[in-house]
């Protein structure tokens, strides 16, 4: 690999692969490529399309530092604009000749024999990188709730992250299955069109308000045309949502104000007891997502909507059954279950140095240096990998820490002429044995389902400190952490 030539392939094109493609550019990085099995760049932001979808972190922190958008127009905004936002930037960075879309790459594999990995696609076609960097996110895969069919079900069945416009809801019988944050933006617009809506829970979730309104233009002005106005009041945003990172310890004061702030919610907006019952949580709040909505509870309350506390079992010929023998009529089942979020890498095989796959290396759960690197896997890093998912910031501000440090590992390797970079087995034991540590006392280790932990008990998705520490370990790239020549064997790294 000459040392100006390094190549990279970029799996992904959402927010982190476009991130890291600009960050490469203003490296002076030219052999890139950013492959997207979409048509188009946005990631999570072009697949899902579902009615009322929006963004539960603010407009002016869920975007990049480099790239500050003065004219969002609310405070939350929805999914078209999002989507605008990061085709935008696209356009705007010039990445375009860098990206290669409609190519879905299935699998990565080392070749120990030229220091290169080897990408294919589900179409047969073959690449060859110097270091792949999958960008894939954690909600690409959805997770499809297992419903037996008793009788061939006649309706239509889909899961929001494949939302299929040619259903037409109007007038329909609609169960909505799942109680997140999916299903608390969906069912408000369902409900507006629909003959009826059973809102269909496993258990009910701590719902915080979400004071939604539009920006003035008087504000987009200041944004606009006041030096730092934008910066700052973004700046302000991100120190707000730093002060709540006690909210991931279980029993905090933070805690304590959230939950209260939730009952009081439920109390002033649902009147019927018997209902509030039922859309009360026994789980601590912060154990699952902080879901925000305003006009949630309030659809709860409408007299063609009905809660069902009972998770869906079966399908029948026109009918959806639950766990305790309810049996609902139904023309449209809408699966509002999240994603896989703690299998990382989708559908892609990653064969790394000795011939193992990574699916197999994490066979107990994910685990990775910084959430990017994986002993055994050279000259493979990854954006929001294991233990990245922040608990009270934007996952950009994240994207854009990694991204940093994965160009300043590329810059070392132009610099120092090195072809070959592994993160060192101790380095990651040690950071595993540091992630345990910190993750003692968070909310996330009580008694709770969610989607963050693996088989053998760890939470792999949750990153158990402020973003401002994350920012802090990888504001610099430490050589001494990884190796720059093969070793005849790896030492396996043991997942507790």
């Amino acid at each position: 690999m000459p040392a100006n030539r390094m190549s990279v392939g970029i799996i992904g094109a959402g927010p982190g692969g476009l991130a890291l493609g600009i960050f490469l550019k203003k490296a002076g990085f030219r052999d890139f490529t950013i492959f997207d099995r979409e048509d188009g760049v946005g990631g999570t932001w072009r697949i899902n399309t579902y009615p009322g979808l929006a963004c539960d972190v603010k407009s002016h922190l869920y975007s990049y530092s480099f790239e500050l958008k003065p004219d969002w127009s609310r405070l939350w905004s929805g999914q078209a604009e999002i989507l605008d936002y990061f085709e935008r930037c696209a356009r705007r960075y010039e990445l375009a000749p860098h990206l290669k879309l409609n190519t879905e790459i299935v699998s990565a594999r080392w070749d120990a024999a030229t220091t290169s990995w080897q990408l294919s696609t589900a179409n047969g076609e073959q690449y060859s990188f110097d270091v792949v960097v999958s960008a894939v996110g954690l909600f690409t895969q959805p997770a499809m709730p297992n419903l037996v069919e008793q009788k061939p079900f006649t309706g239509t069945v889909m899961h929001t992250a494949r939302w299929d416009h040619s259903v037409d809801l109007t007038d329909a019988r609609v169960a909505v299955l799942g109680t997140g944050s999916t299903a608390t933006q969906l069912v408000p617009e369902v409900a507006k069109v629909a003959k009826k809506v059973y809102s269909v829970q496993r258990s009910p979730t701590w719902i915080l308000p979400k004071p939604d309104r539009q920006y003035t233009d008087r504000e987009k002005w200041i944004f606009a045309r006041v030096p730092f106005a934008k910066k700052i009041y973004r700046t302000r945003l991100w120190l707000r949502s730093e002060s709540n990172i006690s909210v991931i310890e279980n029993g905090s004061d933070k805690t304590q104000e959230f939950k209260g702030i939730a009952l009081r919610v439920l109390e002033s907006t649902i009147p019927d007891e018997e209902l509030r019952r039922k859309l009360t949580p026994d789980h601590p709040l912060g154990c699952k997502r902080l879901v925000f909505a305003t006009d949630y509870l309030p659809t709860l309350t409408k007299p063609h909507v009905e809660v069902i506390s009972s998770p869906a079992k079966y399908l029948r010929s026109r009918s959806l059954v639950t766990e305790d023998g309810t049996e609902l009529d139904v023309d449209v089942v809408v699966c509002a279950t999240g994603y896989a979020a703690a299998d990382y890498l989708g559908q892609i095989d990653v064969i790394g140095e000795d011939g193992t796959s990574l699916r197999e290396t994490w066979r107990d759960g994910a685990f990775a240096y910084l959430g990017m690197a994986v002993p055994g896997y050279p000259n493979f890093f990854m954006l929001y990998g294991p233990n990245t998912n922040v608990g009270s910031n934007s996952v950009i501000f994240m994207l854009e820490a990694q991204a940093h440090y994965i160009v300043r590992a590329l810059k070392y390797m132009r610099r120092r002429r090195k072809s070959y970079v592994a993160v060192r087995p101790e380095t990651m034991a040690q950071f595993i044995a540091k992630i345990d540590q910190w993750m003692t006392g968070t909310v996330w280790l009580t008694r709770c389902s969610n989607y963050f932990r693996a088989p053998n008990g760890r939470v792999v998705t949750q990153w158990p400190r402020s973003a401002r520490a994350f920012w802090g370990m990888t504001r610099r790239f430490r050589a001494a952490d990884y190796t720059f020549e093969p070793v005849d064997a790896v030492v396996e790294v043991v997942n507790r």
